[in-house]
C-alpha cells in the first residue's frame, strides 16, 4: 500500500487539503475558519509567508494565535494594557503606603496648617520695626518706615500662605514689589548705607 499525504478536510464538507502542497488564500481561510481578507491580512503582516505550504502557514497562524493569546500579538495592545494596569496598580499602592507612613496628608488639612503658621509667624515680625527702632535710635524715621514696609509685605505674604502658591514657578513667585524692594537695597547698599 502507498504512502499517503496528509490531508484535512474542510469543515461542513468542503474538500479535503493537502497540507505538504500550496493552497491558496481561499482555501486556507476555509481550513481555519477565517475569511480570504484575513489570510490576505495576515500574508501582508508577514504572519504567513507566500509560497509555503497548508501545513507551514497552518503552524504560522497557530504560533501567531499563541502569540496574541499570551499578549504578545503583533498590535501589543494587550501587552500595553496589561503593563498600564501593573503600573496603575503599583502607583496606587505607593500611595497607600506613603498615607500609612503619613507622608501623606489632605489638602485641606495643609493649607490649615500653613495658614496658622502664616499667623504666627506675621504675629511675631509685626511689632518688629518698634523693637528695632528701641534698640537701634540711630535708625531714622526714613529706615524704621522702610522696615516696617517690607516686615508688612512680608506678613501679608505669610498670612495668605496656601498650597496654591506652589503651582508659581520660581521665578514668577516673586512679586514685582519684592523684585523692586531687592532693587532698592542693592541701591542703597552701593551708596554706603547699610541695607
Amino acid at each position: 500500500m502507498g504512502k499517503r499525504s496528509p490531508a484535512l478536510c474542510l469543515p461542513q464538507g468542503g474538500t479535503a487539503v493537502n497540507l505538504e502542497s500550496v493552497c491558496s488564500q481561499t482555501e486556507f481561510g476555509a481550513l481555519v475558519g477565517v475569511s480570504q481578507q484575513a489570510v490576505s491580512e495576515m500574508l501582508a503582516r508577514g504572519v504567513l509567508t507566500a509560497g509555503q505550504s497548508a501545513a507551514e502557514w497552518l503552524l504560522d497562524y497557530c504560533a501567531n494565535l499563541r502569540e496574541q493569546a499570551a499578549g504578545r500579538g503583533a498590535d501589543g495592545e494587550l501587552a500595553f494594557q496589561r503593563s498600564e494596569l501593573a503600573r496603575v496598580s503599583r502607583e496606587r499602592n505607593e500611595i497607600k503606603l506613603s498615607v500609612e507612613r503619613r507622608e501623606y496628608g489632605p489638602v485641606a488639612l495643609l493649607e490649615q496648617v500653613l495658614a496658622t503658621v502664616g499667623r504666627n509667624v506675621a504675629g511675631t515680625l509685626e511689632p518688629l520695626h518698634v523693637s528695632l527702632h528701641k534698640r537701634c535710635p540711630a535708625l531714622g524715621p526714613e529706615d524704621v518706615k522702610f522696615i516696617q514696609n517690607e516686615i508688612s509685605k512680608a506678613c501679608d505674604l505669610a498670612v495668605a500662605a496656601a498650597l496654591s502658591i506652589l503651582d508659581v514657578p520660581d521665578e514668577d513667585a516673586m512679586s514685582d514689589d519684592t523684585a523692586a524692594a531687592i532693587a532698592d537695597d542693592e541701591e542703597l547698599t552701593d551708596e554706603g548705607r547699610p541695607a
